[in-house]
């Protein structure tokens, strides 16, 4: 799990250029965060081709924090 969350942690900062310091765990994108949909598009396209996997439009909705997208992705990954 950690090399997972490390990378997607690593790709939010890439795309957002949020401070690393501000991201923790079980950090929500919107509330936590402040990143918004755009945002939101590009972080999901580099760990779909990063990891060549396909998030569905309503996994991505239902998605709110940086634990439940690596949970999700370490599904689809292994």
């Amino acid at each position: 799990m950690d090399k997972y969350l490390s990378r997607v942690k690593a790709i939010i900062v890439e795309k957002t250029g949020v401070d690393p310091d501000e991201i923790d765990d079980n950090s929500y994108f919107e509330e936590d965060l402040n990143i918004g949909e755009l945002e939101l598009a590009d972080i999901y396209g580099a760990i779909e081709e990063e990891y060549h996997v396909e998030f569905a439009e309503e996994e991505k909705e239902e998605i709110e924090s940086i634990m439940e997208l690596v949970e999700s992705l370490i599904e689809k990954a292994e």
